[in-house]
């Protein structure tokens, strides 16, 4: 009696859980769809290095290791592995796809120069129709790349469009 009742409690239990797992993906609640609205404009970036970029000399392929990488939502707007003149702006143009709200870029910048004990700066600005609408100053660690997030919140613009 005691086999046929631990059996019988094995085939509760586990036709009870293939129950649930057949059932389950039936009874999850559906995938809210989510539309960003594109800003209305024309968009650019420019960005200014307060040093001389180039490849990283310890990267596993230097040839392809980036200099100055410029990154939204981990697809690249600029990757460059040639030399970065300090000073020089850059201008990434025209920047599409930028919607009302929070835009986050992803930065990295690989000086040259080694000194341990320099700090190292990349400003960045972003530029609605010619205004600029967003500035930031990512700095490194001494000794280190200067690499960050920077966010710009794109709001209505005073030229119409909802």
């Amino acid at each position: 009696m005691r086999p046929l009742f631990a059996m019988t409690i094995a085939i509760v239990i586990l036709g009870g859980l293939k129950l649930y797992m057949t059932h389950r993906p039936q009874a999850a609640p559906g995938a809210v769809a989510y539309h960003e609205i594109t800003a209305p404009g024309d968009f650019f970036l420019q960005l200014t290095l307060t040093f001389d970029a180039g490849p990283d000399a310890f990267a596993l392929n230097p040839a392809t290791a980036p200099s100055l990488l410029i990154q939204r939502n981990g697809q690249d707007l600029l990757r460059r592995t040639d030399h970065v003149a300090a000073f020089e702006p850059i201008e990434i143009r025209p920047l599409v796809d930028v919607v009302r709200g929070v835009n986050e870029f992803f930065v990295q910048a690989t000086p040259t120069a080694v000194d341990p004990g320099a700090s190292r700066s990349v400003r960045v600005r972003m530029f609605q129709d010619e205004a600029a609408i967003g500035d930031a100053t990512l700095w490194s660690e001494p000794g280190e790349p200067v690499q960050g997030i920077v966010r710009v919140v794109v709001g209505q613009t005073s030229t119409g469009g909802p």
